[in-house]
């Protein structure tokens, strides 16, 4: 079981708030409508706002999960322009996690956010290497070739 799982709550609890929907409530039918659930466990990241910042279906295992987590929470930050938060998710996703589902698309994203927050091309061309390098067979390194 994902949840129950002292690192995956520990990385919920030190950046997240949790809550839980049940959407077969007549009570809960506005907040599913709003965000158009079709699926669960329907995850979504979100601003303080309510704004959508990023969002996944579907059960993974905990490993996967607490990937899934930090890749959603650099997506968050990098949308922000906060770029040091989101570089830091990246970095402990690919430091942790570097076998994950999603640790291509964090390598992918921690380029962009060099990229972002430098303005060096070098920055995105380093990190995009390094995703060719090592996950080279991914949809994230053809997304990064421009040939």
């Amino acid at each position: 079981m994902t949840y129950p799982q002292t690192f995956v709550q520990d990385i919920i609890n030190e950046y997240c708030v949790p809550i839980q929907i049940n959407n077969s409530l007549d009570d809960n039918k506005p907040i599913v409508e709003r965000f158009r659930h079709v699926w669960t466990p329907d995850l979504r990241i979100l601003d303080d706002s309510g704004y959508e910042l990023y969002r996944w279906n579907g059960y993974l295992p905990p490993a996967e999960f607490a990937a899934q987590v930090l890749a959603a929470l650099g997506h968050a930050r990098l949308r922000l322009r906060q770029f040091e938060a989101a570089e830091a998710h990246y970095a402990d996703l690919l430091r942790r996690f570097p076998t994950a589902f999603v640790a291509p698309e964090a390598q992918y994203f921690a380029a962009v956010t060099g990229y972002r927050k430098t303005g060096e091309p070098n920055a995105l061309l380093h990190g995009w290497h390094e995703l060719e390098k090592t996950y080279p067979k991914t949809e994230w390194a053809a997304k990064q070739n421009f040939d």
